[in-house]
C-alpha cells in the first residue's frame, strides 16, 4: 500500500503544480521487451511517475478495480500492452479505455514494436513453460490452462495457430499511433542493432539522462547462450530463423505479410 499512498501524494502534487510535464502513454506487446520497460526505463524518465496499473491490477490489489484515472501532468503511464486477452480485468479496466482514437488524439505516445515473428517465438517459450504465474486466483487460472494449450503444440504449430492475433493487435498499435500526432514508433532492433537511432526517438517526447541510457543499452544486450528456463531467454533479433522450419517461416511470413511491411520487417 506505501506505493499506492506515494502515488495519491503524487496525483494531488501534480493536480496543482502546472509545471510539470504532461503526461506520456506507453504502448506495447507482451515480449517486446515490456518487463525492461516496466522495471526499469519508465521508473527513471526524468519529471514523469511511472504509472504501471498493468502491474497493480495483477498483484491484485483491489483499489484498482474501481475506474481507472489518467492524469493531465506528472505521469508515464505503461506498460499498457495491448496484447492483453480482453477479457481479463487488465484488458477490460486497462487497455480498452486506452486505445481508443478518441483517448489517445491530444496525448504524448510512445510505442515500442518488435518482429512479429520473434514476438510469436518469444511467447511459445514464455507462457507455454517459464513465465510467472499470477496470486490472482482468476489470473492464476488463464495462466495454467494457456500453459497447457501450448505445451500440447510444437513451436512451429503455435507460431502459425497464433499469427492472426498479432496482426490483430500490430493493427491496433499502427491505427493509435496515427491517431496520435505526438508520437513515435520505436523498434526493439533498433535497441539492439542501432540504439544511437533508437535513443535518439526515445528521447523526442522524454527527458532521460545518459545514465539510464547506459543501463538501458547494458540491460538490452542479447544473451550469447540461449536460456531455455529464463523468463528472457535469448533476446536475438530474427532469431526466429534459428528456430523454426523452413516451410514454417515461408508460411509465417506469407501470413503476417501486410504487417511485415506496414512496419518496415522483411519477409
Amino acid at each position: 500500500m506505501k506505493n499506492i499512498r506515494h502515488s495519491y501524494t503524487y496525483i494531488r502534487r501534480c493536480m496543482s503544480n502546472r509545471a510539470l510535464p504532461e503526461s506520456v502513454y506507453f504502448y506495447t506487446f507482451h515480449k517486446c521487451a515490456s518487463t525492461l520497460f516496466s522495471r526499469y526505463v519508465l521508473k527513471n524518465v526524468d519529471g514523469l511517475y511511472n504509472m504501471d496499473y498493468a502491474s497493480q491490477i495483477s498483484s491484485g490489489n483491489r483499489v484498482w478495480q474501481k475506474k481507472l484515472t489518467f492524469e493531465e501532468r506528472g505521469f508515464i503511464y505503461g506498460p499498457i500492452r495491448i496484447s492483453a486477452n480482453e477479457t481479463t480485468p487488465v484488458g477490460k479496466m486497462l487497455v480498452k479505455p486506452t486505445i481508443g482514437h478518441d483517448f489517445i488524439r491530444d496525448k504524448v505516445a510512445l510505442f515500442l514494436v518488435r518482429d512479429p515473428r520473434d514476438i510469436l517465438i518469444s511467447s511459445y517459450y514464455s507462457f507455454g513453460f517459464t513465465h510467472g504465474l499470477s496470486r490472482v486466483v482468476e489470473l492464476r487460472k488463464r495462466q495454467e490452462n494457456r500453459r497447457k494449450r501450448i505445451c500440447k503444440q510444437t513451436l512451429d504449430e503455435y507460431v502459425l495457430q497464433a499469427a492472426e492475433n498479432q496482426i490483430k493487435f500490430f493493427g491496433i498499435l499502427y491505427d493509435l499511433s496515427n491517431a496520435c500526432e505526438r508520437s513515435v514508433i520505436l523498434k526493439y532492433e533498433d535497441m539492439v542493432d542501432d540504439f544511437d537511432t533508437f535513443t535518439e526517438q526515445l528521447r523526442r517526447y522524454v527527458f532521460i539522462k545518459d545514465s539510464v541510457i547506459h543501463g538501458i543499452y547494458e540491460r538490452s544486450r542479447p544473451r550469447k547462450i540461449e536460456d531455455l528456463t529464463s523468463h528472457r531467454r535469448s533476446g536475438q533479433v530474427q532469431g526466429f530463423r534459428h528456430k523454426l522450419e523452413e516451410g514454417t517461416i515461408d508460411a509465417l511470413s506469407r501470413k503476417l505479410a501486410d504487417t511485415l511491411s506496414l512496419f518496415g520487417y522483411k519477409a
